[in-house]
């Protein structure tokens, strides 16, 4: 029987990173994670080594950014840096069953979350919503809105609509919604409608910029998108960006392709054709009319034979060109 682990190939895992990526429920991320390991933390080569497409490669990243196991790859653009909130406290075991005990709109809303994540909460699961509910101070109508989004998030990008999020992913965005000003009843349905709009426009945008599979954007394809959908762009003038970036760049490089949209937002450019006009260099102003050629204008012999040679070197320089 072969071995299964050589001495040479054993890869060491915390029990803290293989937690997380059980509870999230994480496979691709878990495959990312194990590759980065094997390399190193090494994006690239575990990238080479995995042979995903771009889109499932950075979904997979941005999975394990959010439960704080990797680092987007250098070549995204960087994160912000931490700010003091996003510091999660550590509640005991004990602080959780008082709270469970001595506050009953926490232990509903414990029995209510239950049953919308269709699980029993484990003490990590109670541990995630206690924070979302008493460090963030969330109320519990902002906390029901913000587990039915991540629902339906989580279900849009796995294509499954039987899929549930794990509260560690819920307690991520809640800190997001925090850091947005997204921690009132009034903000949080005017944050969602918002978003409603970006799904609508979602997939036609990612066609715009030349994604050809049918998938959810990741995170940070999800900002821009949403910050385009914002400024009212239509898909016309974000199709003209891309193809500028394509030809700048060789390829859809999302922050560029951003500068280019918000420079013709700034310029209140709506349609393609007001951009070409923007583009185009003024017409040189004339002194005087044009002078009129003769109806009868007829060019002699010695221009004809100018023409004739001006032709013949110009076919032999391509010629020579292609040689």
């Amino acid at each position: 029987m072969p071995a299964l682990l050589m001495p040479s190939e054993i890869l060491s895992m915390s029990a803290q990173a293989a937690r997380r990526l059980v509870e999230a429920g994480e496979g691709d991320g878990a495959l990312l994670y194990l590759a980065l390991l094997s390399c190193g933390g090494d994006s690239a080569q575990a990238a080479a080594r995995l042979r995903w497409p771009e889109s499932r490669l950075r979904l997979a990243f941005d999975r394990l950014a959010a439960l704080e196991l990797a680092q987007p790859p250098a070549d995204s653009p960087a994160p912000p840096p931490p700010r003091q909130d996003d510091r999660r406290p550590e509640y005991s075991r004990g602080e959780i069953v008082t709270a469970m005990e001595k506050e009953p709109v926490f232990q509903g809303l414990c029995r209510e979350m239950e049953g919308r994540l269709n699980r029993i909460f484990t003490d990590n699961d109670l541990k995630c919503l206690y924070t979302i509910y008493d460090f963030l101070a969330f109320p519990p109508e902002v906390i029901l809105l913000l587990t039915g989004w991540v629902i339906q998030r989580e279900r849009r990008q796995k294509n499954n609509p039987a899929a549930y999020p794990r509260m560690p992913q819920l307690q991520t965005e809640a800190f997001r919604w925090k850091r947005l000003g997204v921690d009132t009843l009034e903000r949080a349905e005017d944050y969602l409608r918002r978003q409603e709009a970006v799904d609508q426009r979602e997939w036609a945008v990612l066609s715009a910029v030349g994604v050809t599979e049918r998938r959810p954007a990741v995170s940070r394809e999800r900002e821009y998108i949403s910050a385009w959908v914002g400024m009212g762009l239509s898909d016309e003038l974000i199709r003209m960006a891309y193809e500028r970036t394509v030809y700048k760049k060789g390829a859809m490089n999302w922050p560029y392709a951003n500068k280019i949209l918000e420079s013709w937002h700034k310029a209140g450019y709506k349609t393609a054709a007001q951009v070409e006009a923007g583009d185009r260099p003024p017409a040189r102003a004339r002194t005087g009319p044009a002078p009129q050629q003769p109806q009868d204008f007829q060019p002699t012999q010695d221009r004809i034979q100018k023409n004739n040679d001006w032709l013949d070197q110009f076919l032999e320089e391509q010629r020579k060109g292609d040689g």
